[in-house]
């Protein structure tokens, strides 16, 4: 059996953690009732109940061995890592849903074939037939599932679990030529050509970018040539990750991403050396992005995924975040896919409303509707977005149609940065449709929740507050058309439960057929 290489980091901390029984994912700990120590002993992992999808994906594609590997208790590592594999076979020899979908059945198989040295490496060869076994019945299972493929969810990561079994499993040169020719169509499919992947998830962009270096790597050491699809995947998708990485080397907060990972991304890109083309329209990407000096801004200007994608997705359209150099300033609130407490589920659904975002929000609803089964629906259909670049100075503008059928409303948003990127300012719109015969009266509300280290006091003028960051900069905002207030916020950008912080609401009512509200950031 050969292995792919590893080529990516893990937590030597989780990885700790994990070999003493305790599971940890993005900084969340798996809750264990039974135990007040949250430890998982022997297989007890596997009879789990009540775990959210996120949970069971993440058990259950073996995603965690990436921190067991990178453990410093090297022994400690393969001998948790082998109870937990031997536990896994023995209680998942049938089809369950989770476990056994194809996605999963990939992720799984691509990384047991990486960290076999830690799973496999032992003289209980019963053991080892079992895994090698289990490693062959995986491969065979996605190769019999393959005509299905475009039902399969997520399959991209079946396809490159196939191909990863062909390369290194003895005897799978027809896994490897099944694979290959899914890879062709699926990047089509999966990957547009304008870089944009149809979910806009960041986190799924990050995830599907390391599957492919990771691919064209093993190509390499498998002494084959890399197919162009690889490549070209490999490109398309760094477009956009680019464009969604903020000053701190992390992702920005946008449909459920959190902040972790920004060694993997910088570790990503140093692996390629081409040089990718860089966005000419932000609708190529579904996110605008202004860059001057040290500040950063970058806008959603897309509207949701197509029904059947849109899962994770968030109604954040015309949400904004701001970074200077490494520090944030205005975020999103980000997402908690692995809280699986009491509440999680409507912890969740709130953190994908659009008040969770720092964008408009009229009449109280979200700019698309977030459906009982957790899909977006009606909604935002249409967005038209543009950016003028002049002498230095960059402005993004933005229409979207979210509250035409519910409201009568168009929502406009500007922003403007100053060729030194250190005065910012925004205009939101809100202009009646004509599909609408009446003009209703209906509030609104324009937010702007802050990084938690952001201070926020009362300046010395009573028309501005002071927005002070951790390097010392104090950046001053003001607005004109609406009430300004400052109310409480939480953000999951980076904290198992969540970090208090604030954000900046500016409220008021439609006045007319046109209602404009003003703001800036000036810094002092």
């Amino acid at each position: 059996l050969g292995t792919p290489k590893v080529i990516w980091e893990g937590s030597p901390s989780a990885g700790a953690e994990l070999a003493t029984g305790k599971f940890i994912a993005d900084g969340h700990i798996l809750e264990n009732p039974e135990n007040n120590q949250n430890l998982w002993l022997g297989g007890d992992v596997w009879q789990a109940t009540n775990l959210n999808n996120n949970w069971l994906e993440y058990l259950h594609s073996f995603r965690w061995l990436i921190d067991l590997y990178h453990a410093e208790n090297e022994d400690g590592a393969k001998k948790r890592g082998q109870e937990l594999v031997a536990a896994w076979i023995e209680q998942n020899t049938r089809w369950r849903e989770i476990s056994w979908r194809a996605d999963v059945v990939g992720e799984r198989n691509t990384n047991w074939l990486i960290y076999a040295p830690l799973i496999l490496d032992t003289e209980d060869l019963t053991y080892r037939r079992r895994v090698l076994d289990m490693i062959a019945r995986q491969a065979r299972y996605l190769m019999n599932i393959s005509t299905n493929a475009w039902v399969i969810p997520n399959n991209l990561k079946a396809i490159i679990g196939l191909i990863l079994s062909g390369l290194f499993v003895p005897g799978g040169e027809g896994w490897l030529k099944e694979g290959c020719s899914l890879l062709k169509v699926a990047v089509e499919k999966e990957v547009f050509i304008d870089s944009s992947l149809r979910s806009e998830a960041p986190q799924k962009l990050l995830q599907l970018y390391l599957s492919f270096v990771l691919l064209g790597e093993a190509f390499k050491q498998a002494g084959r040539e890399e197919p162009e699809e690889v490549l070209g995947a490999i490109l398309r998708i760094e477009i956009n990750l680019k464009n969604i990485i903020h000053g701190d080397g992390k992702l920005a907060l946008f449909n459920g991403a959190g902040i972790q990972g920004g060694k993997d991304i910088r570790l990503a890109l140093l692996k390629i050396s081409q040089k990718s083309n860089k966005l000419e329209r932000p609708e190529q990407s579904g996110l605008a992005r202004i860059e001057k000096s040290k500040s950063l801004i970058i806008m959603d200007v897309g509207p949701p995924p197509e029904l059947n994608m849109s899962a994770a997705s968030h109604c954040g359209t015309h949400a904004f975040e701001m970074s200077r150099g490494r520090e944030r300033l205005i975020v999103n609130c980000g997402g908690a896919p692995f809280i699986n407490e009491d509440g999680a589920s409507l912890i969740a659904t709130n953190l994908r409303g659009s008040e969770a975002h720092s964008t408009l929000v009229l009449n109280n609803q979200n700019s698309s509707e977030i459906r009982k089964d957790g899909l977006i629906g009606l909604g935002v259909t249409k967005v038209s977005s543009r950016m003028i670049e002049g002498r230095g100075k960059v402005l993004i503008e933005s229409e979207h149609d979210g509250y035409v059928l519910s409201c009568g409303y168009l929502h406009k948003r500007l922003i403007y940065a100053s060729e030194t990127g250190e005065s910012i300012r925004g205009e939101d719109i809100i202009e009646h449709h004509k599909i609408s015969k009446s003009i209703e009266v209906v509030p609104f509300n324009i937010r702007f929740h802050l990084h938690p280290n952001v201070s926020v006091t009362q300046s010395d003028r009573e028309d501005m507050l002071c927005l002070r960051l951790e390097n010392g900069e104090e950046w001053y905002f003001r607005c004109r058309g609406a009430e300004r207030s400052l109310k409480s916020s939480i953000y999951f950008g980076e904290e198992e439960k969540g970090t208090a912080t604030k954000q900046i609401v500016l409220s008021g009512k439609t006045g007319g057929p046109i209602t404009t509200v003003l703001w800036s950031l000036q810094l002092k």
